[in-house]
């Protein structure tokens, strides 16, 4: 059970309900959404801001969404991971590549653009910030727009997972599992 009470659309003031409707998409809204109504103007920031990233970080869909996998095992974010599977095969990511995420150096499911991808995410992981090393290799595979908006990206993401962490959001259905066992 999440620390702080869902909002509802009724907390909000009347100016930002069109962001709980958006949110809600005429159901229930992710869990996620109803413990950062609590305060609907950082709702409507953080929505902004992921839609942007979402759109304009200048990876593809697919790779986008190995990226915030990559970053949810980083943060051990149960929510991140539980929901960005589903988004990640609903793009078209098979479960081995999935899978292959957790081991990422050794496998053969990713090509060197994609590894030098994944060395420069876990470089975010807790304070860490990438090398100068890793950076221009970045740079060289991807340039630096998207360079740019990875390194937007995946510390977005390891601020959700802390937000997550710290009011105890669970999934909204039973957890898929690490190894997407359930």
């Amino acid at each position: 059970m999440a620390r702080v009470r869902d909002a509802k659309r009724e907390d909000f003031p009347e100016q930002l309900q069109y962001v709980w409707d958006a949110v809600a998409e005429g159901r229930e809204p992710p869990n996620i959404f109803k413990a950062m109504g609590n305060n609907p103007h950082v709702l409507r920031a953080y929505l902004r801001l992921g839609n942007g990233l979402w759109n304009h970080c200048g990876l593809d869909l697919q790779t986008r969404e190995l990226v915030i996998l990559r970053s949810a095992i980083n943060s051990q974010s149960r929510y991140e991971w539980h929901q960005h599977v589903r988004i990640g095969r609903d793009a078209g990511l098979s479960d081995d590549r999935i899978m292959a995420l957790r081991n990422w150096k050794d496998s053969d499911a990713f090509d060197q653009k994609e590894k030098t991808l994944f060395a420069y995410v876990d470089q975010f992981a807790g304070d860490g910030v990438p090398s100068q090393e890793s950076h221009d290799a970045m740079v060289a595979a991807f340039g630096e727009s998207t360079t740019a908006g990875v390194a937007i990206l995946v510390p977005f993401y390891q601020m959700t997972a802390r937000f997550l962490a710290a009011m105890d959001v669970q999934p909204e259905e039973p957890f898929v599992g690490w190894t997407l066992e359930g």
